[in-house]
């Protein structure tokens, strides 16, 4: 709470307070490759992420994947007490993915950095609204905003380095007031200094009017909750009238709803009977429709087999009337092969008497 008399003094006393403020962050080295690339192996099923050595020749079965440094410029501007200061933060970072990031992410292997760039876009939003949280007490009027600018650097880094991405950030931050342009950050420390003072002393009675109107808006807001709660008696006081009617003419539905369904169940006896008879009738029909298709195949059956019983028989007596003409024939051949050779036979015994008379 002192610190500003403390300063004060000092600076009456004739302390330099432009000596710039010692920081121990260490500056951070990314060890960036620029000839970074990924070779994909994918043979069949098999496949395997590396990078590409330095005597690499490249197959069929081979992809190529730069690793590109990737600059990511980010820019933001913020408000601080109610439009009094206006802060600008550039965050310039670069960045190239490591062959652990790769491989985690081998689906977007094309598109490697715009995928860093949208993963964790909200994560540096998050860590940046963690680092200008502290600028709310005002501290850094005094001490200026190095060290902020620093520490959002390397804590940038570290976020990205933790998910195996090489990174490098720098951090600017200026800022101006809106009702002082000429004031600078550092130089006018203790004129700032008084200006916050006066600003805090403003604050407060702000506060206090605010606190009052609340006060009153909330005396505001209990006289009518019990006009509301009033109302709300009377609306419960309709809301059961009115329950006790529904329930009346609830009542007088269901014994019509109960009426109804014994006259829907008497009609559906009845008409289960009716559709009962006529299936009877319709089987009955049907029984003696095939009883008489029977019979009729019956009779075609006969018919039939008494047909084929007759061709049977007159193709057997075909046949062997056939057996005996040709019975015959061959016998009349024998005979006549018999008479022939019988003539043959005078005739050579004829010759013989001749010739010996």
């Amino acid at each position: 709470m002192n610190q500003p008399n403390t300063e004060l003094e000092a600076w009456l006393s004739g302390v330099d307070l432009f000596e710039p403020v010692s920081n121990d962050l260490e500056d951070w080295v990314a060890g960036f490759d620029a000839d970074r690339q990924l070779v994909v192996f994918k043979l069949g099923p098999f496949k395997r992420l590396f990078l590409r050595p330095e005597t690499f020749q490249k197959r069929f079965y081979h992809q190529l994947y730069p690793l590109a440094i990737q600059s990511w410029p980010y820019r933001r501007q913020i408000q601080l007490f109610d439009d009094f200061c206006t802060l600008d933060i550039e965050l310039n970072i670069r960045f190239q993915a490591t062959l652990a990031y790769a491989q985690k992410n081998s689906e977007v292997l094309e598109s490697l950095n715009q995928h860093i760039q949208q993963v964790y876009t909200a994560v540096i939003e998050d860590r940046i609204n963690q680092e200008l949280s502290n600028l709310a007490d005002g501290v850094w009027v005094q001490n200026g905003l190095s060290s902020h600018e620093k520490r959002l650097a390397v804590s940038v880094c570290e976020i990205l380095t933790l998910q195996h991405i090489q990174a490098e950030a720098l951090c600017h931050m200026s800022v101006s007031f809106a009702e002082f342009p000429d004031v600078q950050l550092g130089k006018d420390s203790v004129y700032l200094h008084v200006l916050k003072k006066t600003f805090e002393t403003h604050q407060q009675k702000q506060a206090e009017l605010e606190r009052q109107q609340v006060l009153a808006q909330q005396q505001t807001l209990i006289a009518k909750q019990a006009e509301l709660e009033h109302l709300k008696q009377l609306a419960e006081m309709q809301r059961q009238i009115q329950l006790q009617e529904a329930e009346a003419q609830l009542q007088l539905l269901e014994d019509k709803e109960r009426q109804i369904v014994r006259q829907r169940d008497v009609e559906r006896r009845i008409h289960a009977e009716q559709i009962n008879h006529e299936q009877q009738l319709k089987e009955i029909s049907l029984e003696i429709e095939l009883r008489s298709q029977q019979e009729l195949e019956s009779r075609q059956r006969l018919a039939e087999v008494q047909l084929t019983t007759d061709r049977l028989a007159h193709q057997t007596f075909l046949t062997e009337k056939q057996t005996i003409a040709e019975i015959e024939r061959q016998a009349m051949i024998q005979r006549r092969r018999r008479e022939a050779n019988q003539m043959e036979a005078d005739d050579h015994e004829m010759r013989t008497d001749e010739s010996t008379f």
